[in-house]
Formats: C-alpha cells, structure tokens, sequence
C-alpha cells in the first residue's frame, strides 16, 4: 500500500513531467525499421517499365495503320503517358458516356478496361458511314444505338488484335472481349484502392484530336514484372528471329563441294607401280551397298549409284547422323 501514490502525488508528478522539472526516459529510436503497408501496392511499383513502353508504341503503330485502312483517313496515333494511379482515380477521369470495354488477358488473371472517350467514337461512326468528320456532337443525355456499339465492338476488336501482336515479344496473351458499359460507376474489375497502370493514346483525325485509354490492374501483370522492367526484352526475340531468317538465307547461298565415294582400298606402293589396264581393284563395299555422300570431307548421306537420263546420278536413301 506504501508504493500507492496519492492523487495529489500524481498531478504533481504530472505538473513535473509538463514542465519539464521531473526528467522522463528517453524512447530510443531504432535505426533501419520503417513502417510498411502490406495493403498499399504502391510501394512496390516503382520505375519505369521499358518494356512496356516499347510495346505500347508498337500498338500505337499497329492500331494506326489497321484503323487508317479501316475508315480510308489518315490517322495518328501517339502513346502519350504511363501512369501508376489507383483504380479509383482512374474511373474518376473517366466521362460519362464512354465506351467501356471489359477485357481479360489470358492467360494473366483478372480483368482490364479499353476506354474510347465519345469524341472519338462520334467521329468514327461518321468516317464509317463516309462523313466528313466535321459535325457537332452532343453526346450528353443519350446511350449508343445498337449500330453504334456494333461499330465500337469492330474497332476493340481491331485494338485487341493490334494489342496481341505488340505483346508477343514481351509475353504472348490473348485478349477476350467480356462486356462494354457506358456509365462508369457500373463498372469495378478491383477495390478502389488497388493500383492499376494507366495507358493514354491520343488519336488525330482530320485534325480532330480524342482519347483512348488502357487500364491493367497491377496484379494482373505482377507475374511478368520482371519482363516489363527488362529494357531489352521486348525487341530482342523479335531482333532474334529476324537474324536467324538472314543468316539461314546466307546459308543457303554457300557453296559447298559434295562428293560420292564408291568405295576404298588399301595397296602398298609396289602394286600401286605395277598396276595396268584391265587390272581390277577389290573396294571395301559390295555393288549393292549404300555409298557415302561426302559434303566437305564429312560423310552425311547413303546413295545408291546409278545412271539417270543419260547422266551419272546419286539416288539418297538416308541422312547419317551428326556425331
């Protein structure tokens, strides 16, 4: 009961410590421990994605050329940026209405969304039906008429398919179409706070100038971050194959001496002296038996022997194997 303070014993102490009479023990921090989030993605995604970058300006120039000879007009398309956003930023720029587009990326798991503003998708309907691109649209108010969305569904699919070639370098995928909202409050392929990568494209066409955006949540591509964050794996299996063409061309145009070995003896050089017309040579290989084709010196063939219009000729039975 002795080591009980009194109430009066602890509001002095508490008046002490306040005003800095009474000395208290200092916390020692402890140097290298940081505090971390397990819940917050990104901390994790940092840097650039070089990768990335190259197959986002491959699909710009895929979707490019697909699209101009879709609508007969010339069309550019730029990669203008390569954010890191979190899923609900990202749906918050997104205007009301556009075209939303619900994909997976097999075989990566979860879903992604191809966004065409409704700048875009008005100017495409008028060049698909021959129109001069030039009219006023007033897309508030209103949801696509099924012709509309018939044509939006032909152009995702033409992006799906240009995205899939660009791909291919980095990791081969497979793109299928899932659903299109309009209103993007329907919309949730993950939580509001799961980070997400964000891909602008700015399209021009006859000086009109829209917007098409990608979004692939994090998680979906974190089983091939290693690939995306290597700057030199997007070309080199492209690079690879090309050089493999030419060189295998360039093969093809060596020449090489290839010739037919009926058979061989061995004589010492007295009989090799004495020998003369009409003398007959015993070779190790009977008539029936196979020859050796010999390509530089190196066996490679079995032939037969023979005689084809008129011409000495080599019949190949078998390739031998490389040892």
């Amino acid at each position: 009961m002795d080591d009980i303070l009194s109430q009066e014993e602890v509001d002095a102490l508490l008046r002490g410590i306040s005003d800095g009479d009474v000395e208290t023990e200092k916390v020692e921090e402890v140097s290298g421990v940081k505090v971390y989030d397990f819940t917050g993605q990104e901390k994790i995604v940092r840097g650039r994605m070089p990768s990335l970058d190259i197959a986002n300006e491959r699909l710009a120039r895929n979707f490019r050329l697909s699209l101009s000879a879709t609508i007969r007009r010339m069309v550019d398309v730029t990669n203008v940026s390569v954010n890191i956003t979190k899923f609900y930023d990202f749906m918050r720029g997104v205007p009301f209405p556009s075209s939303i587009n619900i994909f997976r990326m097999e075989p990566l798991r979860g879903f992604g969304l191809l966004v065409f503003d409704a700048p875009m998708i008005f100017s495409l309907i008028e060049f698909f039906f021959g129109g001069t691109g030039k009219s006023y649209y007033k897309p508030e108010g209103r949801e696509f008429t099924p012709i509309e969305q018939k044509i939006i569904h032909k152009v995702v699919l033409m992006f799906f398919h240009d995205m899939e070639e660009a791909w291919k370098p980095i990791n081969p995928i497979k793109l299928n179409y899932v659903r299109s909202e309009m209103n993007p409050q329907f919309v949730t392929i993950v939580t509001p706070v799961d980070v997400v990568i964000r891909v602008e494209f700015t399209l021009e066409i006859e000086g009109k100038q829209c917007k098409a955006h990608l979004c692939i949540p994090y998680g979906t591509v974190e089983p091939i971050k290693e690939k995306l964050y290597s700057a030199f794996s997007a070309d080199r299996d492209e690079m690879d194959i090309k050089w493999i063409e030419r060189l295998k061309e360039r093969l093809k145009s060596i020449p090489l001496e290839l010739v037919g070995v009926l058979g061989k003896a061995q004589m010492d050089v007295e009989k090799v002296l004495n020998l003369s017309v009409s003398d007959v040579i015993i070779l190790d290989r009977g008539v029936d038996e196979d020859i050796d084709v010999c390509i530089e010196g190196i066996p490679k063939l079995g032939a037969k022997y023979g005689i084809f219009k008129g011409s000495y000729a080599l019949k190949i039975n078998s390739v031998k194997e490389l040892l």
